[in-house]
C-alpha cells in the first residue's frame, strides 16, 4: 500500500510542477495546480498518521 501511495504522489508532485510551469495560457492551471497540491498534502499527513498510530502500537 505505501508503494502505490508513493507512486500516487509522485504523480500528483509531477501534475503540480507541470501545471505550474507548463500550463501558462490555460484555464484549467490552477485547478490542476491546487487539486494535485491537495493531493500530495493529504497522501502526506495520511502517512504521517499512520506511522505515528504504529508507533504508539509498537
Amino acid at each position: 500500500m505505501s508503494k502505490i501511495l508513493e507512486i500516487i504522489g509522485f504523480v500528483l508532485i509531477g501534475g503540480t510542477i507541470y501545471s505550474w510551469i507548463g500550463m501558462a495560457d490555460s484555464p484549467l492551471r490552477w485547478p490542476i495546480f491546487w487539486g494535485c497540491a491537495g493531493g500530495a498534502l493529504a497522501i502526506i499527513l495520511y502517512r504521517r498518521s499512520k506511522r505515528r498510530k504504529n508507533d504508539l502500537v509498537s
